[in-house]
């Protein structure tokens, strides 16, 4: 029986090139990981995380290496609301004022 994958696959330096890769979690941990690789394989990478600081770290990194200038979705403030959801049905508070 033979295994799927060779033992020692290297994708070729520009298997990502032209394309846009959104990461999730690119400030630390496995995101990171997978940010830092995929810009080093040609992609451009959309960092996407919940600290603003971390997610400067991986983008410092990403420039730092030569890779496609990344794009930075910074987080969301925890007090940030959608103000038109259609499928948000948390209650309301009445105004006070009359």
């Amino acid at each position: 029986m033979t295994d799927a994958f060779p033992l020692e696959y290297s994708p070729p330096a520009n298997l990502l090139e032209g394309r846009v890769v959104l990461v999730t979690g690119a400030g630390q941990g496995l995101g990171r990981a997978l940010a830092l690789d995929c810009a080093a394989h040609g992609a451009t990478v959309a960092l996407l995380g919940r600290t603003l600081e971390k997610l400067e770290s991986t983008y410092d990194a990403i420039v730092e290496s030569g890779g496609p200038e990344p794009a930075l979705i910074p987080p969301r403030s925890p007090t940030a609301r959608a103000t038109s959801c259609p499928w948000d049905r948390s209650p309301t508070r009445a105004s006070s004022n009359g």
